[in-house]
């Protein structure tokens, strides 16, 4: 596995959808997120089997679900969990790491462009749920 940022898949896993429904509260995130209207899975299970999850934001609802949608997804995200806890918590640009190969994504990622004035908002709910698991 050899991931530091978390003690396990689980743990990851639980972060990740703990930040995106709360995200999904925040009235910037949420509207971003509605106007993007995909269904986007993020998959860690290079690291971790059970580290994938999604969001999707159509229909005018926000869905955040552990594991990989019924659906196929619009976008695919995948990363390991190191350089997703990097971008999640602003020590990393995602952009720049989708254009460095860090993270790379599968359909429609041009879209994900609309995502990035919110992506900074994303930090300080990412850091609380963290903190809330019990990791610094």
């Amino acid at each position: 596995m050899g991931f530091k940022n978390f003690p396990d898949g689980a743990t990851a896993l639980a972060v990740c959808v703990e930040t995106f429904k709360r995200a999904a509260e925040v009235p910037e995130i949420r509207s971003a997120m509605l106007d993007l209207n995909q269904l986007v899975m993020f998959d860690y299970t290079q690291d971790d089997p059970v580290a994938a999850f999604f969001v999707d934001g159509r229909g005018g609802e926000i869905k955040v679900g552990a594991g990989k949608p019924e659906e196929k997804p619009d976008v695919t995200i995948i990363t390991g969990l190191d350089t997703a806890h990097k971008a999640w918590s602003n020590q990393l640009n995602p952009m720049m790491a989708m254009a460095l190969g860090q993270i790379k994504a599968k359909g429609s990622a041009a879209s994900l462009l609309k995502l990035a004035p919110v992506l900074k908002l994303l930090a300080p709910i990412y850091n609380q749920a963290r903190a809330d698991q019990g990791l610094k």
